[in-house]
């Protein structure tokens, strides 16, 4: 399997300023094109740091983010010419598609911006059809190819799929990658690994492609998803994609109810397929969570044809006015009570006319809390013609861990009861 190197630069990345999701987005693309990651570097806008970064000539490919501009601080293109041993050459036709674009916003190209036409003599000059940037690629002494582009995001994963992808597929022998991801909310990491190690274990010993395969643990609360990779072991036997789904029936035996999906498809994608498959609508009813669980069920596209809506219902008034909550039911029990979720849940079913509806009243924090009802915790309901059930959780950490934590743990409950009524199954779903 080829390896790869991924460098990020700047010094917004390492002082906080940007969030370095490019790193992110690249690490998953060669992972899918099936290059082994071995090391992620993030320098500064340094020359000799740079030139140090991609000069070591210990991977096949180095996937470079930033430092493309027009400014002083952007010296990429020179420190990867010093690192290939060759002089920067101005390309003629880069800095003409840089001038029409300045002629398309109507104004003359500002002199800096010659700069960018600036790149190492004999590279392969990666057109940018969205910036002013071009990106390159060049082959370094020592064997290293290295593909240089913007940090814009939007202009780096154009540049990535469109121009870079199609040459490293016609350049390197890719194996197919395959892995199997094992989706679960309820478990932690480690009652999880008790669980799988003894069935992986025993694998081992069936094959020689098996004995290789490698498993990941990824805790990101409330979440918990094992992946488990086909790596080349001894003579290069790699698990078959038949071998790896072998795991599927002991896995879901193992981790029960935990265990809400096989594959790339997140959670909340599932919910909206099995709505969808079953000809139900859902809505939403939202405390503390201030609408999370609606943004993240409409962020995927086509949900219209299942989520017909939700209530934000941040202060008493809107409960009872909205959704139906008794006076009583917020005297007696408070906001944060199993009563005022199902009353909330069965309000959304009829205010806004859906099969299904999930409510969260909690205390997010940090404050608001008290001895019987402390930060985080939230009552839940879901809703539905048959039956209202409730869940109450405690939840830990900030403000923004316990909202996030709560819709999760929503869409989770909306998913056991599309189980229980045999809607929905954790089989492999596409992503």
């Amino acid at each position: 399997m080829p390896t790869a190197q991924i460098l990020t630069i700047g010094d917004e990345l390492l002082a906080g300023d940007t969030v370095n999701t490019n790193l992110a987005y690249l690490g998953e693309r060669c992972r899918r094109l099936g290059f082994e990651v071995v090391r992620a570097l993030s320098v500064r806008d340094r020359i000799p740091e740079i030139v140090a970064a991609v000069g070591d000539g210990a991977v096949d490919l180095c996937l470079v983010s930033g430092g493309l501009g027009p400014t002083s601080d952007d010296l990429t293109a020179e420190a990867v010419a010093l690192a290939a041993g060759v002089p920067l050459v101005r390309d003629a036709a880069s800095e003409a598609a840089i001038a029409a674009v300045f002629a398309g916003f109507g104004r003359p190209m500002p002199d800096i911006n010659r700069k960018q036409a600036d790149l190492p003599a004999g590279c392969d000059v990666l057109p940018n059809p969205v910036g002013t940037a071009p990106g390159f690629a060049v082959d370094l002494p020592r064997g290293t190819l290295v593909a240089c582009m913007p940090g814009v995001p939007r202009e780096m994963k154009k540049m990535m799929a469109e121009q870079i992808e199609p040459r490293l597929r016609r350049r390197f022998a890719l194996p197919e990658p395959l892995r199997r991801v094992y989706r679960l909310i309820g478990r932690g990491e480690s009652a999880v690994a008790v669980d799988v190690e003894p069935i992986l274990a025993a694998a081992r010993a069936r094959s020689a492609g098996l004995a290789a395969v490698y498993l990941h643990y990824r805790a990101a609360t409330p979440q918990v998803l094992l992946i488990l990779e086909a790596l080349a072991g001894e003579g290069g036997a790699r698990a078959t994609e038949e071998e790896l789904r072998s795991f599927d029936a002991p896995f879901e035996a193992a981790l029960g109810r935990s265990l809400y999906g096989i594959g790339e498809a997140e959670l909340e994608v599932r919910v909206l397929a099995a709505c969808r498959q079953a000809g139900l609508t859902l809505g939403t009813a939202e405390s503390c969570t201030g609408g999370r669980v609606a943004a993240r069920l409409t962020a995927v596209a086509g949900s219209s044809d299942v989520v017909l809506g939700g209530v934000v219902a941040y202060a008493n008034s809107v409960k009872t006015g909205i959704l139906g909550v008794t006076e009583d039911s917020l005297a007696t029990h408070g906001a944060v009570s199993e009563p005022v979720a199902r009353e909330m849940a069965e309000g959304a079913r009829r205010a806004l006319g859906v099969d299904l509806a999930v409510s969260i009243t909690g205390i997010a924090g940090p404050g608001g809390g008290s001895p019987e009802k402390p930060v985080g915790t939230v009552d839940f309901a879901v809703a539905d013609a048959e039956t209202c059930t409730h869940k109450r959780v405690q939840l830990w950490g900030d403000r923004a861990l316990i909202q996030h934590t709560a819709g999760m743990v929503a869409l989770k409950l909306v998913w056991d009861r599309l189980v229980a009524r045999g809607l929905a199954e954790v089989r492999e779903l596409e992503a």
